[in-house]
């Protein structure tokens, strides 16, 4: 069976969202005097540091902003969030909201257009699920409630669904499909209690997220998800990892994979930049093809997928 690995690089081709070294250029729309506050005092922060770590890479600021106080905790956390939900908000009654999943806006978004292309590429295939270290909703909004699930058939996702002006009288969306996505690292739209149908806990700046900073075991607030993608990866013999870049402090994640994905003989690596040493480190005994994005994804990867055994 075929997964799928989608880190920061996907989401960047589909929907240019920002990378780590890309975050903090703070392109977010202000919506308060709270907001801005909150946006004057991260951006002090990181002018701050950033004079003093000329050379530091963008995951220390974060690193650094975590332990230095529960304030610039919170912020840090709060303008993550703020930033991955800007590209995704919509205008619904005079105010600004997230995508939800199933609405009509989310079908005509550039970003999710692009990515439902990319996963369409598999329907005929027999897709264990898909992995994903990223925050952002693309995934949910490409496939809708009916084209995944969490690692549960039929679970409960809270907040609106089709048509974002009205709830869902009394009752609530689930999430139908039959493609486990794992979210190892969080997602805008969850919190501490709740899984939502759309990014609301990310516009609010509370979202369930892991930071990306140096990690040495898996966060304890994803055990479940964490245990999610093990299943996948058990039963996975064809990977397609898309825009990761294998980076040393995830060696929690780095850990995880070769630990669970042994079975995995094929590995086809999108990136402008492929860390096929590293690849070669988590599977030995893969054959590990790569190609570059810019100079087109889809004669590639159906040429990839083609040359598979049935």
């Amino acid at each position: 069976m075929i997964a799928l690995f989608l880190g920061a690089g996907f989401s960047k081709w589909a929907s240019r969202l920002p990378i780590a070294s890309q975050l903090f250029d703070f392109k977010i729309f202000s919506t308060s005097k709270s907001d801005q506050r909150k946006l004057n005092l991260i951006q002090n922060d990181f002018k701050k540091w950033r004079a003093d770590h000329p050379k530091s890479n963008i995951e220390e600021f974060i690193s650094w902003c975590i332990c230095k106080s529960s304030y610039r905790k919170s912020r840090v956390i709060w303008y993550i969030s703020r930033r991955l939900s800007e590209p995704f908000m919509t205008k619904i009654q005079g105010s600004f909201s997230p995508l939800m999943f199933d609405e009509q806006a989310a079908k005509i978004h550039a970003g999710v257009i692009k990515a439902k292309k990319f996963l369409d590429i598999f329907k005929d295939r027999k897709l264990s699920g898909i992995l994903s270290c990223n925050y952002d909703t693309l995934v949910e909004c490409a496939l809708g409630t009916t084209g995944f699930n969490y690692g549960k058939i039929n679970e409960k996702l809270y907040g609106r669904g089709h048509n974002p002006s009205f709830p869902w009288q009394f009752s609530h969306c689930a999430a139908t499909g039959n493609i486990m996505l794992a979210k190892l690292h969080g997602s805008l739209s969850w919190d501490n209690e709740k899984k939502h149908t759309s990014g609301k806990p990310g516009r609010s700046g509370n979202a369930l997220i892991i930071a990306p900073t140096p990690e040495k075991k898996p966060p304890k607030e994803l055990i479940d998800v964490w245990k999610t993608g093990e299943r996948i990866l058990k039963k996975t013999f064809y990977m397609v990892i898309f825009g990761f870049a294998f980076n040393p402090y995830d060696k929690a994640l780095l850990d995880y994979l070769k630990k669970f994905g042994k079975k995995t003989t094929e590995l086809l690596i999108i990136d402008p930049y492929p860390n096929n040493t590293a690849a070669e480190h988590i599977w030995p005994n893969a054959n590990i093809v790569s190609i570059n994005p810019v100079s087109g994804v889809y004669p590639g990867l159906k040429s990839w997928l083609d040359s598979l055994p049935q």
